[in-house]
């Protein structure tokens, strides 16, 4: 996958447009010439204020869309986490090497779901090493990793939405 601005030096097959492995490298609208008659306008990712709802923010913020400086990433991890225990657990099982026997015994404890589901997520950072100091879990880290390989296509083939 790639942006507006990889999409433009690939057409005009020049590098006039500046591009990055993250949303938000155009700052402004620059004309690159593809051949005599066609001229392309690279600009600036434009992101409404306001989303539909909060699924769809979450979906975006997943992707890597929107910049990690506009939301909490612990928590878009957290909420990442869930969707991939719901929907793909064998997946993020098998890559943190966690046993399903176990993550299902960490869910149906009886506390809270989010609770619950927080324990999965220290998990995965300590399978990822993610400790500091006292032996507590660095949740920033855990959620960088987990983030980062999501988008990278590490945890493999996942669809977050489906056509009904």
């Amino acid at each position: 996958m790639f942006g507006k601005s990889s999409f433009i030096n690939r057409i005009s097959k020049k590098t006039s447009a500046g591009v990055g492995n993250k949303p938000g490298v155009t700052k402004q609208k620059q004309w690159i010439r593809v051949n005599e008659i066609v001229e392309l306008l690279d600009t600036p990712g434009v992101l409404w204020p306001k989303f539909e709802n909060d699924e769809i923010a979450l979906h975006l913020a997943y992707t890597g869309t929107i910049k990690e400086n506009v939301f909490d990433r612990t928590e878009v991890a957290y909420y990442l986490t869930k969707f991939l225990l719901e929907n793909y657990k064998d997946k993020l099982c098998k890559r943190y090497k966690l046993n399903e026997k176990d993550v299902d015994e960490i869910l149906s404890q009886d506390e809270p779901e989010n609770v619950n589901i927080y324990n999965v997520f220290l998990e995965i950072g300590k399978k990822r090493g993610c400790i500091i100091s006292g032996g507590n879990i660095d949740e920033e880290k855990t959620a960088k990793i987990l983030l980062d390989e999501y988008k990278n296509g590490v945890l493999g083939r996942i669809t977050i939405e489906w056509v009904s």
